[in-house]
């Protein structure tokens, strides 16, 4: 009973005072959530002193949003059992669906499957059923028998699911977990690890034998914090000295959302934090959909009077988790206070009428180049949300590092963009440039003068170069002398047609190759076992008995080193598949055996288990 007792985090006396009838009721229901159990039971215990109804409807409410769907799955559960659940389902749909078809055609197998995956929770993948195409639905069926489709959704769900409720009972504010509750944080911490396992055990292979291990990949690309915030402040920096070049000037805006949009309040006169009675139940998502509207409105009319802004936007999080915007732009300096009048106006427009908003929402700071650079005013900003580099703590006085890996959980379960450019060039181009070496461009006797500055600009991590070069702060992005350059690269894992970066194409000059080697993914250590197999071989002069030469051939599909890479990245930062990576994500490249699917009406779709399975008509 001891041991009962302290699992729901309820004191015997605390147990005591809930009615006898509902404690095998507040039991069940806080058991099956795992590590939310304990703080469920504690919010039931505060609720019931005011009213035993409420407190029961609202902890039966709390645990229905815990579910993914109807299937009585919950979203605190490991991820093992989650990649059982999703391939239980990804199966079953497949084999039902080949049943509808025999029985009653491919329009009734899609609905059965639209039906299924919407009752588990997911969002089945047509935005727009009643105008989506033949080709579009056999793709979205592809998508459906996935078992790799369904976990990245179900995680992505069960991330937010999970600080939707620790948000609603109060685990995530200043005094409890900061910026995101301690449940989320750890569960990043672990897939994190998991995933940096997974890209360990796995390698890639050229066609000259080098091979790299994909972990090591995170280290040289802007995943790795040191390399990210270095970027942004190269980029920064130069887009500074640009703005000191044209006469421009700096100014730092910080856009709060209305009260409703925020969970907690923090009292700072008694260094508290308190519920927000004006909150409307709005998850950080749609706080930051609120901020992207808010920007968009604001950017029209800054159009419309030909005012071009340019800087970058850093999105962080208030201690409840609610996101806030921080701004630093740079502007003509005869158009500034338009500027500042068209953010102030357009800021205050939702509930501005509403105690504080107007000294509250939009806060716009002119930077002062006596006072320090525009760059050193934004730089505590980016460290606070990579890494917490040259900081000790934090606005509430929490350890900075701490409070980067909290704020990371925080992005990463809510799927925020944390980092975004306002004008100026391509970065893609910039880093596909700094792939290159001069002899690559010198050789050509074509080259322009201007593209090998751009290289020289970007080899030097000279932005604002740069920046000059492809056309200025503020040039379109169809204006710039030199853009990236895709090519069709075939079939995606889901029959979509794909394109693959494959260098930069300058205005008047043609195009240049940066992505040329491609890499096979493949288990760590294979490389070495196939040269002890092959030695062997030699030794015998005849393959070994049951061998062949497709037992030798590389596993996996083509990639440049950047797809590579890119795919390591996304694998450490982004949450995906903690089992061996898989070549492309949803770009690779076709996968021999797999055909185009037929749309629904009539046709025959096949594929291998798992992806597309057998669909006929």
């Amino acid at each position: 009973m001891g041991h009962a007792l302290s699992w729901h985090g309820l004191r015997s006396e605390d147990w005591a005072s809930i009615e006898p009838e509902d404690r095998k009721y507040v039991k069940s229901m806080c058991r099956k959530h795992g590590e939310l159990g304990r703080p469920l039971a504690v919010d039931y215990l505060h609720r019931a002193k005011e009213s035993r109804i409420n407190a029961n409807t609202r902890l039966r409410a709390l645990s229905e949003a815990l579910e993914m769907g109807k299937t009585g799955l919950t979203a605190t559960v490991h991820d093992g059992e989650l990649k059982s659940w999703c391939k239980r389902h990804a199966d079953e749909i497949e084999k039902a669906c080949e049943q509808w078809t025999k029985r009653a055609g491919v329009d009734e197998a899609i609905r059965y499957a639209r039906d299924r995956v919407e009752s588990c929770g997911l969002v089945f993948p047509i935005a727009n059923p009643d105008t989506a195409t033949r080709e579009e639905w056999g793709h979205a069926m592809a998508r459906v028998f996935d078992p790799r489709w369904w976990r990245l959704q179900a995680r992505r769900i069960q991330a937010r699911k999970i600080e939707a409720v620790a948000r609603e009972i109060r685990l995530v504010h200043k005094d409890a977990g900061i910026y995101s509750s301690d449940v989320t944080v750890k569960r990043r911490k672990g897939q994190k690890r998991r995933n940096y396992d997974a890209l360990t055990a796995m390698e890639a292979v050229n066609e000259d034998g080098e091979a790299v291990n994909l972990a090591e990949l995170v280290k040289s690309s802007v995943s790795n914090p040191v390399n990210r915030r270095a970027e942004l402040m190269v980029r920064i920096k130069g887009f500074e000295q640009c703005a000191d070049a044209a006469g421009h000037v700096g100014v730092f805006i910080t856009l709060t959302a209305p009260s409703k949009y925020h969970r907690m309040t923090y009292i700072k006169s008694m260094n508290r934090a308190l519920p927000n009675k004006k909150y409307k139940g709005y998850d950080p998502r749609e706080t930051q959909a609120y901020f992207c509207r808010l920007w968009s409105q604001i950017r029209a009319q800054l159009w419309r009077e030909e005012i071009r802004p340019y800087g970058f936007r850093v999105a962080e999080p208030h201690h409840d988790g609610t996101p806030h915007w921080h701004m630093l732009l740079f502007v003509a300096q005869e158009q500034a206070e338009r500027l500042r009048a068209i953010i102030e106006d357009y800021g205050i427009r939702e509930d501005g009428k509403e105690w504080g908003a107007a000294r509250q929402r939009v806060k716009i700071v002119n930077i002062d180049p006596e006072k320090g650079s525009a760059a050193g005013y934004i730089a505590k900003y980016v460290a606070k949300n990579i890494d917490g580099h040259g900081l000790d703590e934090d606005l509430y006085g929490q350890p900075a590092d701490s409070s980067a890996a909290r704020i990371d959980a925080w992005a990463s379960a809510w799927g925020i963009r944390q980092f975004q450019q306002i004008g100026g060039a391509s970065v893609t181009v910039w880093r596909e440039l700094r792939r290159l070496k001069l002899d690559d461009i010198a050789s050509d006797e074509e080259t322009s003068v201007e593209v090998i500055k751009a290289f020289l600009a970007a080899d030097s991590s000279d932005w604002a170069a740069y920046t000059m070069i492809q056309g200025g702060m503020t040039v379109r992005r169809e204006d710039q002398l030199i853009r990236s350059n895709y090519e069709d690269d075939g079939k995606g894992r889901y029959y979509q047609p794909v394109k693959r970066l494959v260098g930069v194409v300058a205005r008047g000059f043609g195009d240049l190759a940066t992505r040329v080697t491609r890499w096979v993914i493949q288990r760590a250590g294979t490389v070495d076992k196939q040269a002890e197999r092959l030695e062997a071989m030699e030794r015998e002069d005849a393959y070994p008995r049951g061998s062949s030469l497709e037992d030798l051939e590389r596993e996996g599909q083509p990639m440049t080193w950047d797809e590579m890479q890119a795919l390591a990245d996304r694998v450490l930062n982004c949450g995906a598949d903690s089992a061996p990576p898989w070549t492309r994500g949803n770009n690779c490249t076709p996968v021999q055996g797999l055909h185009e699917p037929a749309p629904p009406g009539g046709g025959t779709i096949t594929g291998n288990a798992g992806a597309m399975g057998s669909f006929q008509a």
